[in-house]
């Protein structure tokens, strides 16, 4: 994705343009860490030709595993051992030390907007995040301070 046109222009991709919206949802998320730095990506899922973010996942008194798609806008996910129910909240946490994904702040929905770090230190100005209610429409993207939302595709 271009981030300056030839006039060195930035380029902020509308949510209204169709184009803007295929290069956003073209965004591959290769690592990204819990508060801890264990890296979420894992070949333990597989989505299409990408691995899958993989995190503990629990709703009232279930636990199980949810492996969700890098693939940015992508409402693709795997569950084992819980069954998800649409409005509920659910909790993440690492699959390694079970630490829980930090809240980023309150979703527009009433849940809790969870993120995981792209980078190797715990810098929310480069992080991926999505609402810990089933069935919210709420993902983003920060890349060096800059924000990408995608409020159309279904996150969990």
């Amino acid at each position: 994705m271009k981030i300056f046109d030839n006039k060195g222009l930035m380029i902020i991709p509308s949510p209204k343009d169709p184009t803007a919206a295929k290069e956003v949802q073209g965004i591959i998320i290769k690592k990204c860490f819990c508060i801890n730095g264990h890296n979420l990506v894992s070949r333990q899922a597989q989505f299409d030709k990408y691995d899958g973010i993989v995190l503990n996942v629990s709703m009232d008194d279930q636990k199980g595993i949810i492996a969700l798609s890098p693939v940015f806008g992508d409402k693709s996910k795997i569950t084992l051992g819980i069954l998800l129910d649409e409005g509920k909240l659910v909790h993440l946490s690492c699959p390694v030390c079970n630490a829980k994904l930090p809240v980023y702040s309150s979703c527009e929905c009433g849940g809790d907007f969870l993120i995981m770090f792209t980078g190797d230190l715990n810098d929310f100005n480069n992080c991926v995040g999505v609402c810990n209610r089933v069935g919210c429409k709420h993902a983003e993207i920060k890349n060096e301070g800059h924000l990408l939302n995608l409020s159309a595709p279904e996150v969990f």
